[in-house]
């Protein structure tokens, strides 16, 4: 007998029934082409927004063609003034399995999973059914 959620088309049925129908996503990137997709957004982490040092926002979605994406948002101290705007670089990348997406949050925060990552990563776990086993290290 199948397990729940083992095909995509069980997952995307799962998705519709709790999510309602995919949304239209546009990532934008700092320096690179944006990225677009219909999905879901099924996990985040906004860190509080500071003027005085570099906070970031960690975006998880689940997309109607079976991909992960995750976005991770910077917002940096302007340097050439404290009353302008702080500065806002994103990247995003798609994945294939949660797997990837994991090692690349690692990536990001030098091997380690940084606390707004470890959030995302958590919710994402908790929304998905077929990643509650992933939110931990079972030995």
């Amino acid at each position: 007998m199948a397990t729940p959620y083992e095909t995509e088309e069980q997952k995307f049925a799962y998705m519709r029934t709790e999510y309602g129908p995919p949304t239209h996503m546009r990532l934008t990137q700092f320096g690179d082409l944006d990225l677009e997709f219909e999905g879901w957004k099924v996990g985040s982490s906004d860190a509080a927004r500071r003027v005085d040092r570099t906070s970031v926002d960690v975006d998880v979605f689940y997309t109607s063609r079976g991909c992960y994406v995750a976005q991770i948002t910077r917002h940096m101290p302007n340097l050439k003034g404290p009353t302008l705007p702080p500065v806002k670089k994103s990247k995003a990348q798609a994945f294939i399995s949660p797997v990837e997406m994991l090692a690349w949050l690692r990536d990001d925060g030098r091997g380690w999973l940084g606390e707004n990552s470890k959030v995302a990563w958590e919710e994402t776990c908790a929304k998905l059914p077929w990643l509650h086993e992933k939110n931990t290290i079972r030995v």
